[in-house]
């Protein structure tokens, strides 16, 4: 029967307007629904929307509900609806979606009192529309049998009712008193709903409030009313289809309040939920709490949970951590760590204690926000009262050094992505013990990043970063902002001029005048294209000073320079001109500056130093002192950066075309960049200049090293443990995890393969040959009988597992090539082949790998 009423009313209703087919088509996937579960216990009937407000009656927003939602677009498209239908043939009607509830809990009384499930955004725009006619008709005015007192005392209101049943619609929370004012005829506040007032009376004004009067006429809608059976958290879930969805937030709230006790319910929203919304600032948003959801989620899970997965994600967590059976004490739980999120946004109010807020500012204000998850975990260890917990000096280390970590990524225009997953796992792990050196246990975390994507870059990659990256400009503004702002108040501390009142300023401008293109000389438009946006011709200003210097010449520029409270722009006035060599100059000094108030010293220098001693790789020129090194490559960089700063003259002798063996200018390959296979790295103390530094062992690094010597005419001595490297390498492999399948003390050279694994012989390559990446694959035998395109179906099939099996490490080669010559597609990672203090790690994850890849090989 609910189908034929339907059809009807769509047959009108998708006449009105096809743009309106993403609304009536959810509303049929309702109705769809609704008949299905009217087969249920639940009573459904089809009525007209202004009956449901006839009688004593009463319906009720639940705490666990969403906040009211409709825009003005939502508010508009229902009002253009009701005017098309007032116009339209008698017998016309409109559907109007569904409205679910069910009884509030309690002794029956005069008033019937409902709370709604599904339909709030429906029942409280047609209510304030209402009001709103009823204002614009006026005490004497009238359409039809319809009076402004009639639609005040007999659709808005129960006459002669105690204030608690005195509406007939009950909001929630802020929501109720805009709702209360705005039927008072004052509305205000900062929420949905005194702005849906603003947008409905300027529409009643608009249009004819008898027509729309009688489009409200013609509006129709779904009710069902629930058995005491019935489970209103699934069904909300299911109809949930008509008007805006649920945010995460909205549905994790709806999930712990939902089914528990009025008393209870009411306490734990306006108790904690509440506290939610105020620490984050989302007493008219949601988005602050689902982006605290999620990185909650990241630091209990370890794993990088996306925002739109925040609530399938905090249930799965509950249930597998048994938090689910005491949902009120998991509401506590997340209202004191907002509390703690909101300090880190800074929507919770400042931390107390100045040096680590100064901290906080820091990484507010940069604007990169991938940290949260490890750094809300600080937060929560500091304020555990049990002893257990961390000092602020220990705190703010760490938070100094995660200040670093994102400053330095951002300065070497290195992608932070990648430190989602990393900031998880860290997060997620066991932290110090209570014997460990808190800070430098965390900071230790970080450290061992330093080889991977999203390692602590080194001082001269920050170096080349703020000579080379794009400071402004998007997102980068607001870092670039942020980081000459730490700069400023790192020289001036107390008497730093507050950040509000400054803004960037462009020495030379943003758009080239024809002045500034005289100034600039030949080349005007490559230096200024080159150069505008990077860090070394940005500064800071106070607004009106900015202003006013706009496009001006350098020299005019200088004059307000000199009176600047800043130190970095004053020190502007001193340059006599504004240039390629002063610009490189300034980058130069921005780096130093930055290094200081962002340091990263890496713990393990010192004991790379003894292990370099112990290993006897050692270097000196002429008769000079010796230099001990843990690793060639950095042997090699170190013997060329003294090589230079001998004589000059020896960059053209040690500069050629070959990638190998020579060094190359840094303007023609930036450090860190992939020339084929070859990742340059820069000279230390030359950064203008790169060069390729890996050898295969150390006897070829020392070789190399000797030979640079000899072109610059002096004498390069090297001296080394003689242990074949690669051996070395295996032998510890097999001694630290118990080798691989089949592996012999013999094992040498940077290749090398398992026994055969399975009946067709195939085994497991582990390749360390490449000083910078090392993988594993699958080797396959042809047995004798086999045709060259069965072995390679076979191959592709182990690719193919690999991809969905191995899928959370990096894979490389490519199916089709690695195929025809009978491998896999690897499995791989990063590395410094001769920084023996990474072994360790390195051994565990090749046997962890290789004893992947033997599941997939033995089945």
């Amino acid at each position: 029967r609910y189908n034929s009423h339907i059809n009807q009313e769509h047959n009108f209703s998708w006449q009105i307007k096809k743009r309106n087919s993403d609304l009536f088509g959810k509303g049929r996937q309702n109705v769809n629904r609704i008949y299905r579960l009217s087969c249920s216990s639940m009573d459904a009937y089809h009525i007209d929307f202004l009956k449901l407000l006839n009688g004593q009656v009463q319906y009720i927003v639940p705490r666990w509900q969403r906040r009211y939602r409709w825009g003005q677009s939502d508010i508009e498209r229902l009002v253009e609806d009701l005017l098309t239908v007032a116009e339209a043939g008698p017998d016309a009607t409109h559907y109007g979606g569904t409205l679910l509830t069910f009884p509030e809990p309690g002794p029956p009384g005069v008033v019937n009192r409902h709370r709604i499930i599904d339909g709030q955004q429906r029942l409280t725009t047609v209510s304030i529309l209402l009001a709103c006619i009823a204002s614009e008709m006026g005490p004497e005015g009238c359409y039809g049998d319809w009076t402004s007192q009639i639609i005040r005392d007999f659709r808005l209101t129960n006459p002669g009712q105690p204030p608690e049943k005195f509406r007939k619609l009950r909001l929630q929370d802020g929501d109720e008193a805009e709702y209360q004012r705005g039927l008072d005829g004052e509305p205000d506040g900062p929420g949905a709903v005194t702005q849906a007032w603003k947008i409905a009376r300027r529409l009643v004004a608009k249009y004819d409030a008898g027509r729309l009067l009688k489009g409200l006429e013609r509006l129709r809608v779904v009710t069902i009313g629930l058995g005491n059976k019935e489970d209103p958290q699934q069904i909300f879930e299911s109809l949930n289809a008509t008007g805006r969805p649920l945010t995460e937030s909205e549905k994790v709230k709806n999930w712990l309040l939902m089914g528990l006790p009025d008393t209870e319910q009411q306490h734990l929203h306006d108790e904690h939920w509440r506290d939610i919304e105020r620490a984050l600032g989302a007493e008219h948003a949601s988005e602050p709490i689902d982006t605290f959801l999620r990185d909650f989620l990241r630091w209990r899970t370890g794993k990088v949970i996306g925002i739109d997965q925040a609530y399938e994600g905090l249930r799965r967590w509950a249930v597998q951590e048994g938090h689910a059976k005491d949902r009120p004490a998991l509401c506590r739980e997340l209202a004191r760590l907002a509390l703690l999120y909101g300090t880190l946004t800074g929507t919770a109010g400042n931390h107390s204690n100045k040096k680590i807020e100064r901290k906080l500012l820091h990484l507010r204000e940069m604007g990169i926000d991938v940290h949260r998850p490890l750094t809300l975990r600080l937060l929560d260890d500091a304020s555990r009262n049990d002893g257990t917990g961390a000092t602020n000096e220990e705190l703010a280390e760490v938070i100094s050094g995660i200040g670093a970590w994102s400053t330095r990524l951002w300065l070497a225009d290195r992608p932070t992505a990648g430190m989602n997953r990393a900031v998880a796992e860290i997060a997620h792990g066991p932290g110090p013990s209570r014997d460990d050196d808190y800070a430098q246990s965390w900071l230790g975390c970080i450290r061992r990043l330093r080889n991977s994507r999203v390692g602590v870059p080194g001082d001269e990659e920050v170096r080349e970063g703020i000579r080379t990256r794009k400071a402004y400009g998007a997102s980068a503004t607001r870092s670039s902002f942020a980081v000459l702002c730490a700069l400023m108040e790192a020289e001036h501390k107390e008497e730093a001029p507050a950040r509000d009142r400054l803004t960037i300023e462009h020495v030379m401008p943003q758009k080239l005048t024809n002045e500034w293109r005289r100034y600039l000389g030949d080349g005007a438009e490559e230096i200024h294209g080159r150069y505008r946006d990077r860090l070394a011709n940005l500064t800071l200003s106070g607004d009106a000073t900015n202003s006013s210097m706009g496009t001006t010449t350098f020299n005019a520029k200088r004059e307000m320079y000199k009176r600047s409270a800043i130190g970095i722009t004053r020190r502007l006035a001193q340059e006599n001109t504004w240039g390629e060599e002063v610009l490189e100059r300034r980058a130069e000094e921005l780096t130093l500056r930055a290094l200081d108030c962002w340091p990263w010293q890496d713990q393990i220098t010192a004991e790379r130093d003894a292990q370099g001693r112990d290993m006897g790789l050692r270097w000196r020129i002429e008769e000079g002192p010796w230099h001990f090194e843990s690793t060639a490559s950095q042997m090699v960089l170190n013997v060329t950066r003294a090589l230079l700063d001998y004589d000059q003259a020896n960059v053209e002798r040690l500069s050629g075309e070959s990638l190998r063996g020579n060094i190359h200018l840094a303007d023609r390959y930036r450090p860190g960049a992939k020339v084929g296979t070859q990742t340059m790295h820069a000279i230390p103390g030359h950064s203008e200049y790169v060069l390729y530094p890996f050898g295969r062992d150390y006897q070829e690094s020392a070789k190399r090293c000797q030979d640079m010597g000899k072109r610059c005419q002096l004498k390069v001595e090297v001296e080394f443990d003689e242990d074949y490297h690669f051996q070395r390498f295996w032998l510890f492999l097999k001694s630290h995890t118990g080798g691989l399948s089949g592996q012999k003390d013999d094992w040498r050279g940077g290749n090398q393969w398992t026994d055969a694994l399975n009946s067709t012989g195939d085994r497991i390559g582990i390749y360390v040959g490449n000083p910078e990446l090392l993988w594993l694959y699958i080797k396959v035998w042809k047995t004798r009988d086999e045709l060259a395109e069965e072995m390679m179906k076979r191959v592709q099939g182990y690719s193919w597992t690999i991809r969905t099996e191995l899928s959370d490490q990096e894979l490389g080669g490519n199916l089709e090539g690695e195929s025809m010559k009978g491998r896999s597609v690897t499995v791989q990672r990063h590395w410094a082949s001769d920084d023996e203090s990474e072994w360790p790690e390195v051994a565990q994850w090749i046997k962890e790998q290789h004893d992947r890849l033997k599941a997939i090989l033995t089945g």
